[in-house]
């Protein structure tokens, strides 16, 4: 994750390589990241058949969006809980997001296998020889190609990795450019601000973080590293921040926690369990659901942040069927 913009989702995708040389497609495999979910083809017939296959699952962005018909109008609903149930589907990770191919290769160029493929939001890269470089350029500008690379220049295969990490960047930007839309009557700001996404994009990295989604209630992102851990991140803006505040008050909350949920020092994530569920001489166990809160200045606004590590999950989730390290073992 190299950009400091945060899509209101990200995870895990499936990158194909196609070339018809197979040492050299031996080469890409030992030294790509582990992490990473490939398919490699010497066939480029075979490779077209497999991208051009209609995933099971339909992208989240068409699936979040519902259209209900009155007498008189349509209404289009986002149901944004949708968006953290994604991660109950290992479907998720099956969908293509990049693929590099080889320009020569007899039984199929790789401009007649780009042109061959329909998926509008497939990242789509090729590699060339030298005299195959003003093809790629004339591809490049009609919008057959996303990139191209110079297959023998003596750059290192490290460079490839690179071009690969920032196409599924771009993947993501498109199907998240619908939801961001929705969302701009009333977004959540920290979605836009570049300090807070620098943030997230370090964290991911520090803690091995592999995906995240927008999460409500309260606000922020719910996170998972390969294995399936949840980790809950709670990101409020000020007015957030005091409304926790101001709720802990109404509920009989210890002064201590008022007093540090006022001065940012803690913020509190009540998923599942809350104070409402309590009546009469029934206390509310508020320590479980404390988390240490840290102040960043950002570019939109002030935020606290909470960290829940290894959060017990509210939503039906099976690692062992729906992590990336399941998906993983199935390739």
């Amino acid at each position: 994750m190299h950009n400091f913009a945060l899509t209101p989702y990200f995870h895990p995708t499936t990158v194909c390589f196609v070339d018809d040389n197979a040492s050299f497609l031996r080469s890409l495999e030992l030294e790509m990241p582990r992490s990473w979910a490939c398919r490699l083809f010497t066939d480029p017939h075979e490779a077209l058949e497999f991208l051009e296959t209609p995933p099971q699952l339909p992208p989240l962005m068409d699936r979040c969006f519902t259209m209900q018909r009155t007498s008189s109008e349509a209404i289009i609903r986002l149901d944004l809980d949708l968006i953290e149930q994604e991660i109950n589907h290992v479907g998720r990770f099956h969908r293509n997001s990049v693929v590099i191919v080889d320009y020569s290769m007899p039984s199929l160029n790789g401009l007649d296998f780009c042109a061959a493929l329909t998926d509008a939001n497939l990242r789509k890269a090729m590699l060339t020889g030298v005299a195959d470089e003003k093809l790629a350029v004339a591809a490049f500008n009609a919008g057959l190609l996303h990139r191209f690379f110079p297959k023998h220049s003596g750059q290192s295969i490290s460079d490839i990795f690179d071009f690969v990490d920032s196409l599924q960047q771009e993947y993501f930007g498109q199907y998240s450019a619908r939801l961001k839309t929705a969302l701009s009557i009333d977004p959540p700001k920290f979605l836009t601000d570049q300090t807070i996404a620098r943030y997230v994009t370090d964290l991911m990295q520090r803690e091995r973080l592999i995906e995240y989604y927008l999460a409500g209630d309260p606000p922020g992102l719910l996170m998972l590293n390969s294995s399936g851990k949840i980790w809950r991140l709670v990101i409020l803006n000020e007015r957030e921040m005091a409304a926790q505040a101001d709720f802990a008050a109404r509920h009989s909350a210890p002064e201590s926690l008022i007093s540090s949920l006022r001065s940012g020092k803690r913020v509190t994530c009540l998923t599942g369990d809350t104070p409402d569920n309590y009546f009469g001489d029934e206390s509310f166990d508020w320590s479980d659901k404390v988390l240490n809160g840290k102040k960043i200045d950002g570019d939109t606004g002030t935020y606290f942040i909470g960290i829940w590590r290894d959060m017990p999950g509210d939503i039906d989730y099976d690692p062992q069927a729906a992590s990336y390290d399941a998906y993983l073992e199935t390739l």
